[in-house]
């Protein structure tokens, strides 16, 4: 009825995977619905025989209540005969003493009563005997009708003696007495059917109660010490695969599972066996690779130092010819000009066009360089007086373009100055740059905190109305010497903003674009928050330098809101 305990003995050593499932018996043990189901068969079998014995007790009992029902339904047909005997007799004699034809009527309606309840009976007869005594019963009536009632109700119509010695004669007496005798030993025994067929459905009910109450008792005590061995050895067995499993989380890999007493169970067993070989080859397998992987990382290291210490090295030395060149370049210039034809002035003017893009590229190089090498040291910046050097700096092609710069409230957080400064110098620098022919430059700078990339961050964004950028390009531009325009149409070497993702990759921020072609774009600034401090509205009352002219297009607006 009940499976097997787990065996709870040590695990044994490592064995071979076709003899480690031959151990368990993971193709011979019982099933896990065999396992769970099979203990259950005796309780519910009982629990289906103690139904089975209610509907049989049932069944019976109503047999039984039926006999009762038909042995008082008899009864109170026997006391009707007996009761219209007596109506008729007492009918007859009043005629007979009185005279008065009223008393015939009471007769009559007993003779047609007794005839109706005769009926009755015949057909709710229980024996052949009954319906016998049934047919003596009524023809001893209808014979005392014949031999004494109507020839006594037909003498006293003509006279009172003459029916009264018809009376006195006896026959009428005896036949009734002989009928009533008849009908007491058929209530006598009818009474003991009835007595027996309540006996029997009491025996009956008291039975089926014994049984039930028996009968579920005993089912209930089985199941539940069915559900427990069964519950015990699911959990012994559950137990010892949670603690294999656990020395296998542990890096015990060669650990294997006790034999277990259900199929599934054992699989299952054989499965975690499996899987601790599989971990153990790939951890190994996983070493190697991180050692392989170490020494390549070691060695792109040094391949990158050396990489960016030859950029910078070559492009620091490559300056002093680039010097010299653009040195003689303009003496050529100025002293030969007029001088020679108009192609040797225009080959000068290309020298000295290329000599300075050269210049710049390189510098380029150099702060690329120095963004890339930048000290990760941090310190408290306010950011709202960084970008007003920046501003600073800025402030001859910002009254050029007669541009409008508004800068709200800004934080001071813990960053880098030299980082943070390229970062705003570059974008504020582009929103002027990139401007709109028919319209003056308008840039915003704001920032906001907020949660990005799952940690707290300030979003410095620079809002402008120029030209805007074409979706497909919104990554390209990051890249380095990356250009959408001519050098004609917008001068620069197309690696600011390449300097300035570099920047907030060293910041452990995140730099991205919103552009809307014709519409402006708004570059995105994300830099962990690192516990800023709000600077005071005090810190941020002058935006630009006193030597600002008056009434120019430089202009401080209150906060505008957020503009993500």
């Amino acid at each position: 009825m009940s499976a097997p305990a787990p065996t709870t003995s040590d695990p044994p050593a490592p064995v071979p995977g076709a003899a480690q499932s031959a151990r368990r018996g993971g193709g011979r043990g019982v099933t896990l619905r065999a396992f769970l189901l099979r203990p259950f068969l005796l309780p519910f079998a009982l629990l289906l025989g103690v139904g089975v014995a209610v509907m049989v007790g049932v069944n019976r009992n109503d047999q039984q209540l039926r006999l009762v029902s038909d042995a008082q339904a008899r009864t109170l047909l026997l006391n009707d005969l007996n009761t219209q005997i007596s109506v008729m007799e007492n009918g007859e004699r009043g005629y007979l003493i009185t005279g008065d034809p009223d008393f015939l009527a009471p007769y009559r309606e007993g003779d047609a009563a007794f005839q109706a309840a005769v009926f009755a009976l015949h057909d709710l007869s229980a024996t052949d005997l009954q319906r016998t005594n049934l047919a003596r019963v009524q023809s001893i009536v209808v014979r005392w009708q014949e031999s004494a009632a109507r020839p006594e109700i037909a003498a006293r119509s003509d006279s009172l003696v003459q029916a009264a010695q018809l009376v006195q004669r006896g026959v009428g007496r005896d036949l009734l007495n002989e009928a009533r005798a008849i009908m007491s030993v058929m209530r006598t025994n009818e009474s003991a059917r009835l007595s027996a067929a309540t006996a029997a459905s009491q025996a009956t009910l008291t039975t089926v109660r014994t049984l039930t109450v028996g009968g579920l008792l005993l089912s209930l005590i089985l199941l539940l010490l069915t559900a427990y061995r069964v519950t015990r050895t699911v959990t012994r067995s559950l137990n010892d695969l949670n603690a294999g499993a656990s020395e296998l989380t542990a890096g015990q890999y060669q650990r294997r599972m006790p034999a277990m007493p259900v199929r599934e169970l054992a699989q299952l067993g054989e499965q975690f066996d499996r899987m601790a070989s599989a971990v153990q080859d790939r951890e190994q397998a996983l070493v190697e690779s991180a050692e392989a992987l170490r020494a390549s990382n070691t060695h792109l290291e040094r391949s990158n130092r050396e990489l960016e210490q030859f950029a910078y090295v070559a492009s620091h030395d490559l300056q002093e010819p680039l010097r010299t060149i653009g040195s003689y370049t303009e003496l050529l210039a100025r002293r030969y000009q007029g001088q020679l034809d108009a192609r040797a002035d225009q080959y000068i003017a290309f020298t000295t066009s290329a000599t300075q893009r050269m210049k710049t590229l390189i510098q380029d190089l150099l702060a690329y360089s120095r963004v890339r090498n930048a000290p990760r040291a941090t310190q408290p910046v306010d950011t709202a007086a960084l970008v007003r050097d920046v501003l600073a700096d800025l402030e001859q092609q910002i009254l050029t373009e007669q541009a409008v710069i508004d800068v709200q409230d800004l934080p001071t957080l813990n960053s880098s100055p030299e980082l943070l400064r390229h970062a705003f110098q570059n974008l504020i620098g582009n929103a002027l740059k990139f401007r709109d022919p028919q319209r003056p430059p308008q840039v915003q700078v704001s920032a906001h905190r907020r949660e990005h990339a799952g940690q707290d961050s300030w979003v410095f964004q620079v809002h402008d109305n120029g030209i805007g950028i074409e979706p497909e390009y919104h990554e390209r531009i990051f890249g380095v010497f990356q250009r959408l325009h001519g050098m004609e149409d917008y001068p620069g070497s197309g690696i600011g903003l390449a300097v300035t993702r570099s920047a907030a990759e060293q910041l452990g921020g995140h730099l991205w674009v919103d552009s809307v072609p014709g519409a402006g774009s708004t570059f995105s600034l994300a830099l962990p928050a690192q516990a800023p401090v709000r600077p005071e509205p005090s810190d941020l009352a002058a935006t630009f330098p006193a030597a600002s002219p008056p009434n120019t297009p430089f202009t401080r607006t209150p906060p505008a809101g957020d503009l993500s």
